[in-house]
């Protein structure tokens, strides 16, 4: 989705193509270039949505769009690189025409670093964002972690400072983390605290209304019982829905629904939702929704379990 990284004193080789095929209508081939990328990604929009209405495309660009000194509207930052005036990747554009369904800046800086901070593209990006129908997800960059030249990377709260940030803006709706490899490796310990602190509960995909398709109905309660392990529910499978999973939530002491698991619909008339956790002595209430493969999301059914 982009022309490759420029080598000093090599100039890209589309000056003849240029002359044929576009500057007829671009004074500047800089701006032929990005035309050629803005139409190679709106036509691959298209024939996914024409083929599969149902399937997300987005894409994972450089962090920055264009620095301050080069466009007033662009971060306040000094990126030796941009995806606008050196990659001809014109994300703005991709968000304000609606040509992609997500964005995942890479942001593989620190908060604060001088030349590109997390904090100050993380909210660049946000208001890019803004009223579009458009997720935001920030690429955060676990490669990094204790092995980089800039100082906060050996710090094992950087990376968990980042996630707290994303969590404070309503239009960050998550992560991706470059990459899985990195992470296993466990630097700083910060796979275990992931697991155990981060993402220790779990969470719905963000539901995205734009790719119309109606929630399924609310999913049919067929018995419930206690066991060694807690309760097991048993939903009544509708062969003709489109349920692809089912979200179970159960009431806490505030008196709030806690999502506690996600499981897949299964093959045959009944999905059997197992170890759900119950006071043996008390009353337990759950309520159950169905979610199909765009995560658009029923009304609850409500189980109580004595």
């Amino acid at each position: 989705y982009f022309y490759p990284n420029k080598i000093a004193g090599v100039p890209f080789p589309d000056q003849e193509t240029y002359e044929t095929y576009g500057k007829k209508a671009f004074t500047h081939i800089e701006d032929w270039r990005r035309d050629n990328v803005n139409q190679l990604v709106k036509q691959i929009n298209d024939t996914i949505k024409k083929e599969k209405p149902y399937v997300k495309f987005g894409i994972s660009p450089f962090g920055v769009w264009r620095n301050i000194k080069d466009d007033p509207t662009g971060s306040n930052t000094t990126a030796g690189m941009t995806n606008y005036d050196d990659l001809y990747a014109d994300t703005r554009e991709w968000i304000q025409q609606h040509d992609i369904d997500y964005v995942t800046p890479q942001i593989y800086w620190s908060i604060g670093f001088q030349a590109a901070a997390y904090d100050v593209l993380t909210k660049w990006w946000s208001n890019e964002v803004k009223g579009e129908p458009v997720h935001l997800y920030i690429g955060q960059a676990a490669y990094k972690i204790n092995q980089n030249s800039d100082p906060a990377w050996s710090d094992p709260e950087e990376y968990f400072r980042q996630i707290e940030l994303n969590r404070q803006s309503q239009l960050v709706q998550g992560s991706m983390h470059f990459s899985l490899k990195d992470l296993n490796r466990n630097p700083l310990n910060v796979k275990d605290r992931l697991i155990e602190e981060s993402y220790r509960k779990p969470a719905l995909i963000p539901e995205m209304p734009w790719l119309h398709q109606k929630a399924p109905k609310k999913p049919i309660i067929q018995s419930v019982k206690k066991t060694a392990d807690g309760a097991a529910l048993q939903i009544k499978n509708d062969p003709h829905s489109t349920v692809s999973y089912y979200a179970v939530y159960r009431l806490t002491n505030k008196g709030t629904y806690e999502l506690v698991q996600t499981v897949r619909k299964e093959k045959g008339a009944i999905t059997t939702i197992k170890d759900l956790p119950i006071n043996q002595k008390t009353i337990d209430t759950y309520k159950i929704t169905a979610l199909n493969r765009l995560h658009h999301e029923s009304k609850p059914s409500t189980k109580i379990v004595k």
